[in-house]
């Protein structure tokens, strides 16, 4: 058993993140908000407590403008058929698209005590798990990703894949990464998964207790299953009470100090 551990990892993508599912002025409005206010302030309630966490970011968002991407092999998804750059500023930096891109946020990040720990949350967020997307584009955004990584003085180490589709893990543990945030372990499964999301939808409204976790070998990779993602207060995610946000945090905190093991909060900022 893993002595009492907690784990904070961090899904910063800014537009990223959703342009392939809803691209609008909201979301860009969000993702600015992201980048000037948002992530800065989190980062100093972190650094003010003394805490350290891993900041998954989007390989793309940590240069000041869009690097060459000719090289990246098309995708074509069932639910976004365009080319996968369409909506990203080709011409923009982040002085005048800070909702694509973020250098000096990362720059911000990297300076900060206690120290905080850089990830990647692949190159340019594609889903690597769906259908459309193709070994050699796998295989490009972790070559992206470690050239970023060499450029910038980053270490690949931790891999975050966007929306926790996980997939072609040797071919990451070949790029050089060491561990990934693997598929929640929840409290409660069903062999339907609508079914599961609605249960999970359930346990954040009464504040069910998440699971503390044990990390693995997977593809001689480390696997760091989540313990419980904290949803967004946004759209019907603003009912979430906040007493019940709060009683499943303390039921884990809780959890993994009598018990060991390690509770693996993430969210996106």
């Amino acid at each position: 058993m893993t002595e009492p551990t907690v784990v904070i990892s961090l899904d910063l993508e800014l537009s990223w993140g959703m342009f392939d599912l809803s691209f609008d002025d909201r979301l860009l409005k969000v993702a600015r908000w992201t980048h000037d206010v948002g992530a800065p302030n989190l980062l100093n309630h972190l650094t003010r407590n003394g805490l350290s966490a891993t900041w998954a970011v989007v390989g793309a968002m940590m240069r000041a403008s869009l690097p060459d991407v000719s090289g990246l092999p098309e995708v074509r998804y069932p639910h976004f058929s365009k080319p996968w750059f369409t909506y990203v500023p080709k011409e923009g930096d982040e002085l005048t698209h800070p909702e694509w891109f973020g250098a000096r946020l990362v720059d911000m990040i990297r300076q900060a005590k206690p120290e905080q720990e850089i990830g990647f949350h692949s190159f340019s967020h594609v889903p690597f798990g769906l259908a459309g997307m193709t070994r050699e584009r796998a295989v490009a955004e972790y070559v992206h990703c470690v050239q970023t990584a060499k450029e910038l003085g980053i270490a690949t180490t931790s891999f975050v894949f966007p929306r926790n589709s996980v997939a072609y893990l040797r071919e990451l543990r070949d790029a050089g990464f060491t561990c990934f945030r693997d598929v929640d372990e929840l409290p409660v499964r069903f062999a339907s998964e609508t079914l599961t999301r609605l249960g999970m939808i359930c346990a954040d409204f009464v504040g069910l207790a998440p699971r503390t976790i044990e990390p693995s070998l997977k593809e001689g990779l480390v696997s760091i299953p989540g313990s419980l993602l904290i949803r967004c207060a946004a759209d019907w995610r603003k009912y979430i009470p906040d007493s019940s946000r709060l009683r499943r945090l303390r039921k884990g905190l809780e959890r993994v100090r009598r018990s060991g093991g390690v509770f693996h909060v993430w969210f996106h900022p």
